[in-house]
């Protein structure tokens, strides 16, 4: 792993100590994995006694990561939300007061003065800077394609922080007051009233994605063998075939096209502000590599990972099957409703579906048993689901 002598503006930065920090920020999701090595990749002084730092950690497994944070020297804690960290990576943004976002984030979102969200990328592409290799960060590039095309279910961006070909943090308009999907599944029981909408705005966002982007015709092969290759990260607790099920797709005649989705697509990722919906979060799944989270793909696993998350409302919220299966049905006649989006499916979407949705679920169980083991078993019960 290459790195330097860990010093930034004359101080010394001991790695295993910024390790400590890192590993616990609930953004730091590889706590089920040994670390081998560490090393500061790159660092610079942002304010007197604050030092900006990308750490390059090694796992035992082969696997290698970059985590961004700011350090204050004196007590070696993450001090992102300072408003001079801000006013260092935004100079043209006009920073007074600044707050951080609570819950469940892969990176760090900050309010800053109520009025502009900036979200700090955490985990990024350990490929070398500098390189013809390195990938920008999905969530900046897509967001400014659609953007330029016209799309605007989205916040307006307003700015990106980068060093060296890296894209580090995002500024975009705040949508103040905005509730995001699962906070209404769980608590609006106006909510079904607006998930037909939904599957409307998913599909409009599809459709402009192929235009943005470009389409070409599925693989069902291989998109069969990433499936398949995925299975080798998690076990299950009974005796079921999933590969049989994406066997199945790879021997599908008509799968649709293939286009640049979303790509972790569910009810956090997307808000309902001022009568509207909005799409947030294009990174993809941030526990798989940034060259599949790129890749085209079938609108299909956007959908499937909507049913998803419908499924994991249901769970948590203690809702009967019903509701799960009318907020399917709901989406579903509301993105069909798109006419332009027929162009991208496959004649016949349930084989399709099926296996991104096995897929999703089966990425959930290996999510869980690491993140959140009290959650296992929802993911565990829609494979069952799924196999039958």
């Amino acid at each position: 792993m290459s790195g330097h002598d860990g010093s930034a503006g004359g101080v010394v930065l001991d790695p295993a100590a910024l390790l400590a920090e890192v590993v616990t920020q609930r953004w730091y999701t590889a706590k089920d994995q040994q670390v081998d090595e560490v090393a500061v990749v790159e660092s610079a002084a942002v304010a007197p006694g604050v030092q900006w730092v990308l750490l390059g950690v090694g796992y035992t497994s082969g696997e290698q990561a970059i985590y961004q944070l700011v350090v204050e020297e004196a007590t070696g804690h993450d001090v992102a939300e300072r408003p001079e960290v801000l006013r260092w990576m935004f100079p043209d943004l006009a920073v007074e007061g600044v707050r951080r976002l609570v819950g469940e984030q892969s990176n760090t979102s900050l309010i800053i003065d109520e009025q502009i969200i900036v979200k700090l990328f955490r985990r990024l592409d350990a490929t070398a800077a500098g390189t013809a290799s390195l990938v920008r960060n999905p969530d900046v590039e897509v967001v400014q394609r659609l953007w330029e095309h016209g799309f605007r279910s989205l916040a307006e961006p307003l700015g990106v922080f980068e060093r060296n070909g890296r894209d580090l943090a995002v500024a975009r308009r705040y949508l103040a007051r905005a509730s995001d999907g699962w906070e209404m599944a769980l608590d609006d029981p106006y909510f079904m009233d607006e998930v037909g909408e939904l599957g409307t705005v998913t599909a409009r966002l599809h459709v402009v994605l192929a235009e943005a982007f470009g389409s070409q015709a599925g693989s069902a092969s291989a998109w069969a063998k990433v499936m398949a290759d995925n299975l080798a990260r998690v076990t299950l607790p009974f005796d079921v075939n999933p590969a049989a099920r994406f066997a199945a797709l790879a021997a599908a005649g008509d799968v649709g096209a293939a286009i640049r989705i979303h790509g972790d697509y569910h009810l956090g990722q997307v808000l309902h502000w001022r009568g509207r919906w909005y799409v947030l979060d294009f990174e993809g799944e941030p526990a798989r590599p940034v060259a599949e989270r790129v890749a085209a793909s079938s609108p299909l696993r956007d959908v499937a990972g909507m049913f998803r998350s419908f499924g994991y409302a249901a769970a948590v919220g203690g809702l009967p099957p019903i509701w799960e299966t009318e907020a399917r049905g709901r989406f579903w006649a509301g993105y069909r409703a798109v006419a332009a989006v027929g162009a991208l499916l496959p004649a016949d979407s349930g084989v399709v579906l099926d296996a991104f949705e096995l897929d999703k679920a089966l990425y959930e169980v290996a999510y869980e048993r690491a993140s959140r083991p009290d959650w296992e078993h929802i993911p565990l019960a829609a494979v069952r689901r799924l196999l039958r």
